[in-house]
């Protein structure tokens, strides 16, 4: 009986690390995001960021065996909050989520958006974001709860 649970177990990490490997993410066009430069968001928008206030901002890292590469910048104009992703690549996964959560466990993680994605993009946070606890972009893969990539968001003055 023990042998049997062993080899479950055994099977069931191997397939949780091999298994997050088929969606692939469609490229936005590669356009600069500094202040005064356009790119696409998901709703085809362009982003200004000479309007808005940066924030914080943080480069992404791996996530254990899973490339994510990029810079994640959180702008802020008014009472609206933008996150807007540079240079932004992960591997390919089946069902891979943007979090923004408290660390990179996915503690206290509100969901952003099913991720599409590659490049230069934006999302426009939902009220309840609470950015001043979630400092963390995740991207995760939701079907087998594996960290894809992290980026910390650090106040600008931190980097």
């Amino acid at each position: 009986m023990r042998k049997v649970l062993v080899n479950s177990l055994l099977v069931f990490a191997l397939l949780t690390l091999y298994s997050c490997k088929n969606k692939e993410l469609t490229p936005v066009n590669n356009v600069d995001i500094t202040p005064g430069s356009n790119a696409m968001g998901t709703t085809g928008t362009p982003f200004d960021a000479s309007t808005q206030t940066l924030i914080s901002q943080g480069d992404f890292k791996n996530g254990g065996r899973y490339s994510t590469s990029g810079t994640a910048k959180l702008y802020r104009k008014g009472t609206t909050y933008t996150l807007v992703f540079e240079a932004f690549k992960t591997d390919q996964g089946p069902d891979l989520r943007v979090y923004l959560s408290e660390d990179t466990g996915a503690r206290n993680f509100i969901e952003l958006v099913e991720l599409e994605n590659s490049g230069n993009f934006y999302l426009t946070l939902p009220n309840n974001a609470k950015v001043d606890e979630r400092m963390f972009v995740l991207v995760w893969c939701k079907r087998f709860s594996a960290l894809f990539g992290s980026a910390e968001l650090k106040a600008s003055g931190q980097m």
